[in-house]
């Protein structure tokens, strides 16, 4: 194996940005060396995994191998070596990355061990080993010892005139550690000559962000926000373009949004604010190119994603997230102008406050040039009637509302239209949105009332006296969700997705003492012990006064009466709901 061969390929693909190869690539030829017997190769290779790992925040895997790498290198007779210790550092970074910073500080201290052995004291691997620990000393919070270890490297680095990239690094960690230690004149000065250095050639060094992301660290805790805010969006846009989606990446995104809190702005990160920002600054480009269509065309941001139902966070930004936004228009203005719009629209600027327009999904395209059609009828599942029914009266047949499920409605209706509100789409927006047809409503809360009433207050108790506790849990939780269903419908919501069920009822009108009593049932197991008491012969025709559920399952079964009758949609006060659905069947 030619290493150097391996190593130059390896700068390829980090030079073509092609990182998601790179872990395949590594592993393919450390499993050659491996079987050639190259331990120098071997050695090597896995070196740059452990650099590899953690800046892609796969801890675990660089563990596994820190825990053989050392036991390797002395096995092959290279304990008191250069290499030796170049291996402890790489491995103390690991350990300092995934948070064993005691074990990440015995193995700077074995570097130094051998390195005093070995090389003379002002050699330029010590300039390394001091910027390593500096890191470790920030992450213990012992910033004096950090400052004190890199200002040991920027004196034995200044004596490489080569060595620009280092001289950047080093002068872009001091400057974290003065700014932790309150020093931000220091700071500054450090973080200007590490911008200076790499400004001049070095923009696509991935040591760059680093340095961004300093220098609005710098500005934050000067309280000059603007300009934090602009150094933290740069630094996102190159880390993100030279090393991916990390941990650093979304460290960058959490002080930025605490920077728009501070400029009062504590939404400007919101998907569903950033994607209508971003079509406001964009806005000039369509109206000019088509203003003979400008009035028929819907600028929005509606569909899937936790964004355009105002639900995102920054969990939310690790995939399919950025600045974008639907424009709407029929399939007869898309054959006249579809390649028009396509093409202003990609031509629009790639980033937009620190975030990159996401990729297109094909099949089922979240932003851009949308054929409203293909959109209701992918979403609903519609056939072509009832896309021409939906074209022409902008709503739907009551049979086509009885069988799609709420999810669907919700998705079409959900977000905002920024601008074209009284467009076709922005017709079957605001009637869709208005929720269900009268007659359909009421069809509706009579099956979710059956179902109420079978799973919590019939099956629930059978099953319990049968010894089913699995079984009375699963139909507990059915009653559950199903009642949660029912406060949507009464207040005439479209229930969204189920993993935004509970968090988005909060915000409904009506039940919310109804919605607490559900939490609370939330948390309570069944417990058969009261059951043990009598035999399930014994049980028939009996209900278990002991059982906390039961009384709590009809004590929202009180509350919903109290909802239908409110609502004047029923003219009984029983208990058992499956009484009240004669009346939402014959209501006028």
């Amino acid at each position: 194996m030619d290493i150097q061969q391996v190593l130059k390929g390896l700068d390829q693909l980090f030079n073509n940005r092609e990182s998601d190869k790179i872990e395949d690539y590594l592993s393919a030829h450390l499993e050659q060396a491996l079987k050639e017997g190259e331990v120098g190769g071997a050695i090597t290779l896995i070196n740059e995994l452990l650099g590899f790992y953690p800046d892609t925040s796969q801890y675990d895997k660089a563990e596994a191998y820190c825990e053989k790498l050392l036991l390797f290198m002395e096995r092959a007779g290279l304990k008191d070596t250069v290499h030796y210790g170049t291996s402890c550092i790489n491995i103390a970074n690991v350990y300092r990355a995934s948070g064993r910073l005691e074990d990440s500080l015995t193995h700077y201290q074995k570097v130094f061990e051998v390195y005093d052995r070995v090389l003379e004291h002002n050699d330029f691997l010590y300039a390394s080993l001091y910027n390593n620990l500096s890191l470790l000393y920030q992450e213990m919070q012992q910033f004096d010892k950090a400052s004190e270890a890199l200002n040991s490297a920027l004196e034995i680095v200044k004596g490489y005139p080569e060595a620009v990239v280092e001289l950047g690094v080093t002068y872009t960690n001091l400057a974290a550690s003065y700014v932790k230690e309150g020093k931000l004149a220091l700071a500054k000065e450090a973080s200007a000559q590490a911008l200076a250095i790499f400004e001049k050639n070095l923009t696509e060094d991935f040591h760059y962000s680093a340095n961004l992301s300093v220098a609005g660290d710098i500005r934050f805790a000067g309280e000059e926000y603007d300009k934090a805010r602009e150094y933290y969006e740069q630094a996102m846009l190159a880390l993100r373009q030279h090393v991916g989606i990390t941990h650093a990446y979304f460290r960058i995104v959490s002080n930025l949004q605490l920077t728009m809190e501070r400029l009062g702005e504590p939404d400007a990160l919101k998907g569903i604010v950033l994607s209508e920002d971003y079509f406001k600054e964009n806005r000039e480009r369509f109206w000019k190119a088509v203003p003979e269509i400008w009035e028929e065309l819907a600028f929005a941001k509606v569909g899937e994603g936790s964004e355009c139902f105002g639900l995102d966070d920054i969990v939310s930004k690790d995939h399919d997230f950025g600045p974008g936004f639907c424009v709407f228009v029929t399939r007869e203005q898309y054959e006249a102008y579809g390649g028009q719009l396509e093409q202003i629209y990609n031509s629009l600027p790639d980033a937009f406050r620190g975030f990159t327009k996401p990729e297109k999904i094909k099949g089922a395209p979240r932003n851009g040039v949308i054929v409203m059609e293909d959109f209701f009828g992918r979403i609903l599942t519609l056939d072509s009637d009832e896309i021409t029914y939906l074209m022409q009266h902008h709503t739907l047949p009551e049979d086509t509302f009885l069988r799609l499920e709420d999810w669907q409605l919700s998705t079409v209706t959900n977000g905002a239209i920024f601008e074209g509100r009284d467009t076709v789409f922005g017709q079957i927006y605001d009637k869709l949105g208005q929720g269900y047809p009268d007659a359909v409503r009421k069809r509706r809360l009579a099956q979710l009332l059956g179902q109420i009433c079978q799973d919590g207050q019939y099956n629930y108790e059978r099953l319990m006296k049968r010894r089913d506790v699995s079984g009375a849990t699963f139909m507990l939780h059915s009653f559950e969700e199903e009642v949660v269903a029912f406060l949507y419908l009464i207040n005439g919501v479209y229930v969204p997705h189920k993993k935004w069920m509970i968090k988005e009822a909060g915000k409904l009108e009506k039940g919310q003492d109804i919605l607490e009593l559900v939490k609370e049932l939330m948390t309570e197991c069944p417990q058969p012990a009261s059951y043990e008491k009598r035999d399930l012969v014994e049980w028939i025709g009996k209900q278990n006064d002991e059982d906390m559920i039961l009384q709590k399952i009809d004590r929202i079964a009180g509350k919903i009466v109290g909802l239908l009758q409110g609502e004047k949609l029923t003219g009984s006060s029983d208990h058992y709901l499956e009484q009240h659905i004669p009346y939402l069947m014959n209501c006028e």
